[in-house]
């Protein structure tokens, strides 16, 4: 389950923001989660924006995902954006500062 919990900041635009949610990875799975909250990042439709396979193996990520413990993070880029995942299900896109 989704914890209603997020930190919204301003869009992407150059400007300071971060926005995260907490997941229950059994639940939803860390590519959804990810497409979720790139496609607030960026002010459009999850399914108008870059798909995450150009960036990342969604597959891979799910089952790393569910593989680590809570204190472990796994981070990448997409778009000038730093998503960050961690083991327990929190999940944050902020400005990666390219």
């Amino acid at each position: 389950m989704e914890n209603s919990r997020s930190d919204v900041g301003r869009r992407v635009d150059g400007t300071e923001q971060t926005i995260s949610k907490e997941f229950d990875w059994h639940e939803t799975p860390p590519s959804v989660a990810v497409v979720r909250l790139l496609s607030v990042a960026l002010n459009r439709d999850p399914t108008a924006i870059e798909p995450l396979g150009e960036t990342v193996d969604p597959d891979a990520l799910n089952r790393l995902l569910l593989s680590m413990d809570d204190s472990s993070k796994v981070e990448f880029t997409y778009r000038c954006l730093s998503v960050l995942l961690y083991g327990d299900g929190t999940a944050a896109v902020e400005p990666d500062g390219c």
